[in-house]
């Protein structure tokens, strides 16, 4: 039986709105500076003509850059994007879309008016498209907005499937090897279109019912998995690309991580970082199993690639198991990133560490740019660090990120956008999870809601009128 909504989601939603609270209030000072004398940060009260000085408090004028940021996002997108968060911060239309996408997924999916709609919403928002050249355009357009890349993922998952009793072992092989190799030509076609410096997204319970029965038993890759990930591994180096195996469920998670240390061993020495595992710091766990591995990998001499992720299965992980409050979950997940980002400057001969810090948690990010402008200033070498997020959310901070800051010391800020392909039936359960997703995340979409609007009215009034009405 499904849990209340109230019981599963509250503790998440009154942590979003009392982080992202600060945020509005301050991004309203801005936009009503007009009407409102503002005191100093010595308490000196300013007038309009000092407001324009260049004594301006840092605060406000790191704010001005998070919305120029969204000055690069073309028309369309910007009003596709004001679309999509409005329907998705609705939760009774969310719930109710989500129970009748997943009753009729078959039929809907070969809509041609549903796919029609879709294709030109949802899916365009979320989506890279199907075919290459639609791929290409939309790692072309992601690179045109200033991020580096994408982290690219073959959507396809795992459809459930009713056991046959009376199938013979021949069978049963059979089904298992065209399973794998769906997914292996998925994933190879991946690393072709990413290309070199680019991330490829692997999921491994898109290898088929028999590759998540193993992960769920703890077991080993079997000779027909463990074959293809040896050929996804070698395309990776070959071309240049590198390995993001993702999180999933806590049942699985033990067999992942011991699968993905052994790819590591193999292909993250002489310096380079092929293979990184992810790390759900909602989890209490989480902090011992990445120091353990950080030991792991220290004593068996490869390099340790890690993305690190606040966790995306809170609805079906064991509850108990999962930290009592989201600002605890902050805690670890800003207390882990800290660490990875100074462990070499503690112990310079330690192992090299790739990081990706992926979240769409602003104070999270600005802990991190703030620490690695302290490093830029003390001389010191930085972690290899990138930034992520899902294309179609937080496009306020990832943008934001991509600006040049004249008063700040020069780092080479690499943001990238996570962004699954495939056809319109093989992305739906991603996509329902991206409406769940921001459903959950009361206050953090309202705040996209906020810059996005803020964005258009700037564009389309004069800037008298846009800031009354902001």
């Amino acid at each position: 039986m499904a849990k209340p909504f109230l019981a599963r989601h509250t503790w998440r939603q009154l942590a979003c709105r009392k982080t992202t609270t600060p945020i509005i209030r301050r991004r309203q000072g801005i936009h009503n500076v007009s009407k409102q004398p503002r005191r100093s940060m010595t308490g000196t009260t300013l007038n309009p003509r000092q407001e324009d000085s260049s004594s301006e408090p840092q605060e406000q004028e790191q704010l001005r850059h998070r919305r120029h940021g969204l000055g690069k996002l073309p028309l369309v997108p910007l009003l596709r994007s004001i679309l999509m968060q409005t329907l998705m911060s609705q939760v009774y239309v969310v719930d109710t879309a989500s129970a009748l996408i997943k009753r009729n997924m078959k039929l809907l999916t070969g809509n041609t008016l549903f796919k029609c709609v879709g294709n030109k919403t949802f899916y365009a928002q979320f989506c890279a498209g199907e075919t290459e050249s639609e791929i290409q355009r939309t790692l072309a357009n992601l690179r045109s907005l200033g991020y580096k890349g994408a982290i690219l993922t073959y959507a396809k998952e795992v459809e459930e499937t009713r056991t046959m009793h009376n199938s013979s072992v021949a069978q049963t092989q059979a089904s298992h090897q065209a399973h794998v190799d769906e997914w292996l030509k998925g994933t190879l076609r991946t690393i072709q279109y990413t290309g070199a410096g680019g991330f490829v997204g692997i999921k491994y319970t898109g290898a088929g019912p028999e590759c998540v029965r193993l992960l769920g038993s703890g077991s080993k890759p079997d000779g027909v998995i463990a074959n293809a990930l040896d050929q996804i591994c070698a395309t990776a180096e070959k071309h240049g690309a590198r390995l993001l195996v993702d999180a999933e469920h806590h049942v699985q998670q033990k067999a992942i991580d011991s699968w993905t240390l052994e790819l590591m061993k193999r292909c993250n020495r002489d310096g380079k970082l092929v293979v990184y595992n992810t790390y759900q710091m909602y989890l209490k766990e989480s902090t011992a199993i990445l120091d353990a591995h950080l030991q792991f990998a220290e004593e068996n001499g490869f390099n340790l690639g890690i993305k690190l992720v606040r966790g995306a299965y809170i609805g079906s992980d064991p509850r108990q198991l999962i930290h009592d409050t989201k600002e605890s979950t902050d805690n670890a997940y800003d207390t882990a990133a800290r660490m990875l980002a100074t462990r070499h400057v503690e112990n310079p001969s330690c192992t090299k560490i790739g990081l990706v810090l992926a979240t769409h948690n602003a104070e999270s990010i600005k802990k991190m740019r703030d620490l690695r402008q302290q490093q830029l200033r003390s001389g010191l070498r930085l972690t290899d660090l990138v930034y992520a997020q899902l294309m179609g959310m937080a496009d306020e901070l990832s943008l934001s990120l991509t600006e040049k800051r004249s008063d700040l010391p020069e780092e080479d800020i690499q943001v990238v956008k996570y962004v699954v392909w495939g056809s319109m039936k093989e992305c739906m359960m991603y996509l329902l999870r991206r409406a769940e997703e921001n459903r959950d995340a009361v206050g953090r979409t309202r705040e996209a809601q906020r810059a996005l609007w803020q964005e258009l009215w700037g564009r389309i009034l004069p800037n008298n009128v846009s800031k009354t009405i902001r």
